[in-house]
């Protein structure tokens, strides 16, 4: 990887701590050289990067907005899911927020905000203006998200889907969207970079979801959703297992 031999033992402890699916590389170059120091052919590189490493196949940055027809593609496909979240967006909710039909875009953070502590078992009491304070700091990564831009876990990617899906979601749906961003697909024996389980749990999520939910109006299975999630963000949020907190993130606990 480094082009020499180890100089101290802490080298080569450091990438042996790799294989044990405890620690993982620093960032996607180092993650790169070890795939080519191991001589890999380009689907094993991409395997690497999507399965161990837990990220997307590729990123990018602002320069290929107009030259990369895998870029274009994949903003594609998530500009249409943020045209179904917004078409989902009620009168009633337009009308609490003040917000007309024509307008929704240009709330969509403070929307996205609100829906996303519906999901976790704390803060949930937050006040109007502490939240619309709150959502402006995520503005900035809630665009990077967006725009595909930079590198974004393929967790944060999950909990993004299920946000912008819902309650128009399954383990189909969501595999497919994650392998169009150039993500690996939900499958049980996968493993998050810390040797946590959590393609398994999402599965027995939605398969319980799916019994429970089926033949049910879409306020129902959204709201099942909600509640099946906050009870286990409280589990883990007091078991501390972090990882296991899929709906949680930084911005929500401020």
């Amino acid at each position: 990887m480094y082009g020499r031999l180890p100089q101290v033992s802490s080298d080569t402890l450091k990438i042996r701590y790799w294989r044990t699916g405890r620690h993982v590389p620093a960032n996607r170059h180092q993650c790169m050289e070890l795939g080519r120091a191991l001589k890999l052919n380009p689907e094993e590189m991409r395997l690497l990067i999507t399965w161990y490493y837990d990220r997307s196949d590729q990123i990018f940055t602002e320069e290929d907005r107009n030259h990369n027809a895998i870029y274009t593609f994949r903003r594609n496909v998530m500009e249409q899911q943020v045209k179904e979240y917004l078409i989902k967006i009620t009168p009633e909710v337009r009308m609490k927020y003040k917000i007309s039909e024509k307008q929704l875009q240009h709330n969509m953070r403070h929307l996205y905000y609100t829906d996303a502590l519906r999901y976790i078992g704390e803060n949930k009491s937050l006040s109007e203006n502490r939240r619309h304070i709150t959502s402006v700091n995520y503005g900035s990564e809630l665009t990077r998200i967006l725009t595909l831009t930079g590198e974004i876990p393929r967790k944060t990617m999950i909990r993004h889907l299920i946000i912008l899906g819902m309650p128009y979601m399954n383990c189909r749906i969501l595999s497919n969207r994650l392998s169009e961003l150039g993500y690996q697909e939900l499958e049980e024996t996968h493993t998050t970079t810390d040797g946590y389980y959590l393609d398994w749990l999402l599965i027995q999520l939605f398969k319980i979801y799916d019994e429970e939910c089926r033949g049910k109006v879409p306020e129902y299975c959204l709201q099942w959703f909600q509640q099946a999630c906050r009870i286990l963000d409280e589990y883990f949020g007091k078991k501390k297992e972090k990882t296991l907190r899929f709906m949680y993130f930084k911005a929500l606990g401020e």
